[in-house]
């Protein structure tokens, strides 16, 4: 198939004795059968095969003329419906280009908007301001790419957060990420449906997101927070791993769990005490350490006679070292 010829790539270098020569056709052939055979199969990222919606795009042909407010950027907190109708404008403020390109992403941020949470809507937009700042003075997306804030106070209701994220994803909306929710409760049913939003799915970038199910591998479909994406260095699985380090480095090997069901609710909404308990178990379980849970919700009496009643002389006996947490 292949021959000499004076036309050829020549292969080899000092010291060869021989150096074969052949036709670059029968080069570029060996080529292609190598990336057919070595390179992967092509890969489809969505879940579910939809048809796509126009404005899933981020950008957009469209002339300037096109839309009245161009170069003009959604304020942070607007609802973009009454931005437009204040303004007499049926189309969403974007900005349009030289070029006739119209690009705006568009970020749908769900958190609540009561400060009893540190991640709430109104400590979060300033930071995501300066975020923006920051983005534009580095040059990390182009000039020319608006981009949209679109706040929903989800109340860490897992209901209203999972109607949120469907409305941020409609077609008053078209959102093309979702930044939260940063209640755990309300992070899960988001986290589940995202995989299922438009034909690629739709990322869900948290700082939350601390009980173990969170930290399961995500590289499949078939995984149930498949487009959660986790932003936090801290997780109730990182705790209980520290917990068990420090058991087994004192031999101990029962444990009483006092715990108060809604505590730390500033960190991950209701029941943060009860999903740190659950994380616990699950992973003392796996190191085969008894454990006893006790809610001090329930508690009759005040916690001295609680401390007394569940501790009692079983895990104050000389002969078996054992830890209060």
């Amino acid at each position: 198939m292949c021959t000499r010829t004076s036309r050829c790539c020549w292969f080899g270098g000092p010291g060869w004795k021989r150096v074969l020569c052949y036709r670059c056709v029968c080069f570029l052939y060996a080529l292609i059968v190598l990336g057919i055979v070595l390179l992967p199969a092509p890969v489809e990222s969505g879940c579910r095969r939809l048809v796509r919606k126009p404005c899933e795009a981020i950008c957009v042909r469209r002339t300037p003329d096109d839309v009245s407010n161009a170069g003009r950027r959604l304020p942070i907190g607007m609802n973009p419906t009454i931005f437009a109708a204040e303004r007499g404008n049926v189309s969403l403020p974007l900005s349009a280009s030289a070029t006739g390109w119209t690009c705006e992403l568009r970020i749908v941020v769900i958190m609540p908007a009561n400060t009893s949470v540190e991640a709430s809507l109104p400590r979060v937009q300033p930071v995501l301001e300066k975020a923006e700042g920051y983005i534009r003075r580095e040059g990390i997306i182009p000039a020319d790419v608006a981009i949209r804030w679109i706040p929903f106070d989800d109340r860490c209701e897992q209901a209203r957060a999972t109607v949120m994220a469907m409305d941020g994803t409609g077609s008053d909306y078209c959102g093309h990420l979702i930044l939260g929710p940063s209640c755990d409760f309300a992070l899960a049913p988001v986290a589940r449906i995202a995989r299922y939003i438009y034909n690629d799915g739709i990322p869900v970038i948290t700082g939350a997101g601390y009980t173990f199910d969170f930290e399961e591998p995500k590289t499949h479909c078939e995984n149930e927070f498949h487009m959660l994406i986790r932003t936090g260095l801290v997780s109730f699985k990182r705790m209980a791993f520290f917990m068990i380090e420090l058991i087994r480095h004192f031999n101990w090997n029962r444990v009483v769990y006092f715990y108060e069901r809604q505590s730390y609710y500033n960190v991950a909404g209701p029941q943060t005490g009860h999903l740190l308990m659950n994380t616990m178990a699950e992973f003392f379980r796996h190191e085969n350490i008894t454990y006893s849970p006790f809610s001090t919700d329930s508690a009759r009496t005040n916690l001295t006679e609680s401390l007394k009643e569940k501790v009692g002389l079983s895990y104050a006996s000389p002969v078996k070292t054992t830890l209060l947490v």
